[in-house]
């Protein structure tokens, strides 16, 4: 049996042969359609076009089968390109190897967040007051994220520091309710009322303070403090809400709301850091945050297998993919999760078995090859700075504490483990260096 990825494969082999005979005077366009269908769009001299298109569908029928839909589209070889096709052409991705006249384009029903997401932060930290975006992102669920958010925003708060925290694992909401507010009472309105209701409800009679709590100072010293959005209140009505949302861009001039949230935050709550709970997985929202949106990504995983193949994905989005682009790579920090330390040996084999992997992984998928000739090194991550240790491959390690699985009240675990100097001031302290690094850069 044909599957697609062989059936694409196959059409990318043939159509890259097909254009290294035909020389530069022709460009194509491989489309995938919603339905796993293949299409093309072929520009070439309206004297050759048909011959052309005969010999493309002949060996797409052959080398692709079923999944081949017969459409060959014309593009019209003298600019300029109607609308469609231009759009079609830019939005489309370089297959690399040489093939410089073949692109390809996916088309999708769901998933918009992956493909339509923002892919610079919202703002410079250049500025004195610019908050600084943190995400805390997991491929797998169950690996302490949401607590290790919750420390850092204790431990930043305790530096004097006003810490927001958005809780964006809106499929599974839990930091909103694990930094409660008084008496354990949070907003009863969170993220995805504010991403429903923000575009509808006049700026008049829109209250920011509907949407969050304050999490009280007694949890932490030091002067900051800490406000959160949680992402709602599950219920009745939730899944209707979840329901409504769309990552998509939106049409006209129209900001996402996501984005217009943290703008409103950033104006009206100054915030000197901004920390976001993801989903875990492949989720829209996901997708959405993990596009370059967030100036630092803080990526937790474990030694399960399936753990690395998802980080493998999400690490090569903020470097490798990028780096493709002729962009810099999205800043990110390692977390090796949940290792146990019932025995200080296997403990330390463990994180070095992590660091190994990450290693690895970073230098296939994140870092770049230093270009001597353009000084490439200087701006971004290079297979130079595997020794370095401050890369983002070294990973902060978290052992597994049985005491974090069981509490019923964040002030039972606050001062005894969250603020204690290590794992989580670790962390914490991480944040601080790497926005530092990062500042200093911009100037």
């Amino acid at each position: 049996m044909q599957h697609l990825d062989d059936a694409r494969a196959q059409a990318m082999e043939f159509l890259t042969g097909f254009l290294r005979d035909k020389g530069d005077d022709c460009r194509v366009l491989l489309v995938t359609d919603v339905s796993a269908r293949f299409s093309v769009i072929l520009w070439r001299p309206d004297s050759d076009w048909k011959t052309g298109r005969d010999e493309i569908d002949e060996g797409l029928r052959r080398v692709s089968s079923k999944y081949w839909s017969g459409r060959v589209l014309r593009g019209f070889h003298q600019p300029p390109d109607g609308p469609w096709q231009k759009d079609a052409w830019d939005q489309a991705s370089s297959c690399g190897g040489g093939a410089d006249g073949l692109r390809v384009l996916e088309r999708h029903r769901a998933k918009a967040g992956w493909f339509e997401a923002p892919d610079e932060p919202r703002w410079s930290i250049a500025g004195a007051d610019a908050p600084r975006v943190v995400l805390f992102y997991s491929f797998k669920g169950g690996v302490g994220r949401s607590t290790a958010l919750a420390a850092c925003a204790l431990h930043l708060a305790s530096g004097g520091d006003r810490v927001v925290v958005l809780d964006a694992d809106l499929d599974s909401p839990g930091v909103g309710s694990l930094l409660g507010g008084l008496d354990g009472i949070t907003a009863s309105w969170g993220v995805v009322d504010y991403l429903l209701e923000r575009p509808v409800v006049e700026d008049a009679d829109f209250d920011l303070d509907d949407y969050y709590h304050r999490v009280p100072s007694s949890l932490f010293s030091g002067g900051g403090e800490i406000l959160v959005f949680p992402a709602g209140t599950p219920g009745d009505g939730y899944i209707d809400k979840l329901a409504r949302l769309d990552y998509g861009v939106p049409q006209g001039e129209r900001k996402h709301p996501f984005v217009g949230l943290l703008d409103h935050v950033r104006e009206e709550l100054d915030p000197r850091w901004l920390l976001i709970d993801a989903r875990s997985g492949l989720g829209d929202v996901s997708g959405f945050l993990t596009g370059g949106l967030c100036h630092l990504h803080v990526l937790f995983g474990t030694m399960a297998e399936a753990s690395w193949r998802g980080l493998r994905m999400v690490v090569d989005r903020l470097g490798g993919d990028r780096l493709r682009r002729d962009a810099t790579q999205a800043e990110c920090i390692m977390v090796a999760a949940m290792a146990p330390r019932t025995q200080e040996a296997l403990y330390r084999e463990l994180v070095e078995q992590f660091a190994e992997r990450g290693r690895n992984l970073f230098t296939e998928h994140y870092y770049a090859q230093p270009d001597p000739d353009s000084g490439s090194g200087e701006d971004i991550w290079t297979v130079d700075d595997l020794e370095d240790a401050d890369a983002p491959h070294v990973p902060t390690a978290f052992p597994y504490d049985e005491r974090l699985a069981v509490f019923h009240d964040l002030s039972e675990v606050a001062g005894s483990i969250l603020l204690k100097d290590e794992p989580y001031g670790v962390l914490a302290e991480r944040l601080r260096e790497s926005f530092e690094r990062l500042k200093a850069g911009t100037g």
